[in-house]
């Protein structure tokens, strides 16, 4: 009976655990995380009232001017006659609606430069949003890759801490050599060392990848990844005209180039109807103080376009124009290149990738008991057992960098490309 409640209760300690530890962390695969930051990460969320300002801007473009109204009221209170006619106190009045008119389209040429500029605002959006994906995904098989390393060196550093354990109380008895127990602390010191600063490098990229998801709690996300999903992914069969003419179609920051280019053409349209005047129309009473009583006229006013028919911004704009252009061919040369760059390095990662054999690496806990006892059996040395942990760790550290950094050459290949192609 004794025996089956010790057991009930290390089951529940057990559960316990467990479940504190699900609740210190936030389990998410790529796609999950993908959906939390877009619906949740801050700096989307201002660029899309940024695309709210932007429509509104249009809205504005087409609003009419308002009519002005003037009215004058005499304030003499002396009995007056005007043109031999009797008016009597307060006698004077005038009144004046005006209303302007804008000539040579100027307001439909507002309206386009307003529609692009909200263009260029949504594009805007989706830029950023391509950088943010690219920084969550980075950080995301970062963090998944060295927490698989920081697994090994906990697992040695347990084997090391059971081993010391057992050889202080060997030392204490003569069995063991003072000297080889130092040798072992040594080793531990120096994988507590590494692995402090492995942990220090997934919190970075914790940090990074918690402001992306918008998330202020203390849980600590862990990447959930199908390797054998990963394993399936492969730059051999892409083309690199089909890439760059991808990137093209898809970068966003190319659609800003090529919608500033039109939207400085509207502006010089703009700029050009400028130079012509407005009209302004409207009507005029006067009670009492023209030729007449009771005066009642039309008013029509026009600048004269004698010095300035905005020679200078029109000016401007014919050389934005041409900057811009020169600013879509230098994206253009700059898409080609980085699409280039990206290929050749997914490629040279596959590549390398490929050469790994799958199986070359057993299970940590396969060996360690079979080299632990061999070392407590004096069938190898201290520098034989210590070497058999260093270069496990190496190997793991080395396969898991290499497969972070062949993830890492994908998604920046997806990144340059402007869509997912691997």
């Amino acid at each position: 009976m004794k025996s089956y409640l010790v057991w009930i209760f290390g089951l529940m300690c057990s559960v316990n655990v467990a479940l504190s530890q699900s609740r210190d962390t936030l389990r998410l695969n790529i796609d999950e995380a993908e959906q939390q930051f877009v619906k949740n990460n801050l700096t989307l969320l201002a660029q899309k009232y940024n695309i709210e300002a932007s429509k509104a801007a249009i809205i504005q473009a087409k609003l009419l001017p308002n009519p002005n109204i003037n009215y004058e009221q005499g304030l003499n209170t002396m009995k007056t006659i005007a043109n031999d006619a009797p008016i009597g106190a307060f006698g004077e009045r005038t009144l004046q609606i005006q209303q302007l008119i804008l000539l040579a389209g100027k307001r439909n040429k507002q309206v386009n430069v307003a529609k692009i500029n909200a263009e260029i605002t949504d594009y805007q959006f989706f830029e950023i949003a391509r950088g943010l994906t690219y920084q969550l995904h980075a950080s995301f098989y970062t963090i998944h890759y060295l927490q698989k390393t920081l697994a090994t060196y906990e697992q040695e550093i347990e084997t090391l801490n059971k081993l010391l354990s057992a050889y202080s109380d060997q030392v204490n008895r003569g069995n063991v050599p003072q000297k080889e127990l130092i040798r072992l602390q040594s080793f531990l010191v120096s994988l507590e060392t590494e692995r402090s600063n492995i942990i220090l490098e997934i919190t970075d990229n914790q940090a990074i990848l918690k402001v992306l998801l918008s998330d202020t709690s203390t849980k600590t996300v862990h990447p959930v990844v199908d390797d054998n999903a990963l394993e399936q992914k492969s730059a051999a069969g892409l083309q690199l005209s089909e890439l760059i003419n991808n990137a093209t179609d898809n970068r966003y920051d190319r659609k800003i180039q090529e919608a500033s280019v039109r939207l400085a053409s509207a502006d010089l349209a703009l700029q050009k109807a400028m130079a012509t005047p407005d009209l302004t129309i409207g009507y005029s009473y006067d009670r009492a103080g023209s030729y007449l009583n009771n005066y009642h006229g039309l008013t029509i006013a026009m600048d004269l376009p004698v010095f300035n028919k905005n020679q200078g911004n029109i000016k401007i704009a014919e050389n934005t124009i041409q900057a811009n252009k020169q600013n879509l061919a230098q994206t253009d040369v700059q898409i080609n290149n980085d699409v280039l760059q990206a290929l050749l390095k997914a490629q040279e990662a596959e590549r390398l990738y490929k050469t790994l054999d799958k199986n070359y690496l057993p299970s940590f806990n396969k060996l360690i008991d079979g080299v632990v006892q061999n070392y407590q059996k004096r069938n190898i040395t201290l520098l034989e057992f210590m070497d058999f942990l260093e270069s496990y760790k190496i190997t793991v550290t080395q396969i898991n960098t290499l497969q972070n950094t062949r993830m890492q050459t994908f998604e920046n290949l997806n990144f340059v490309v402007g869509k997912k192609v691997l």
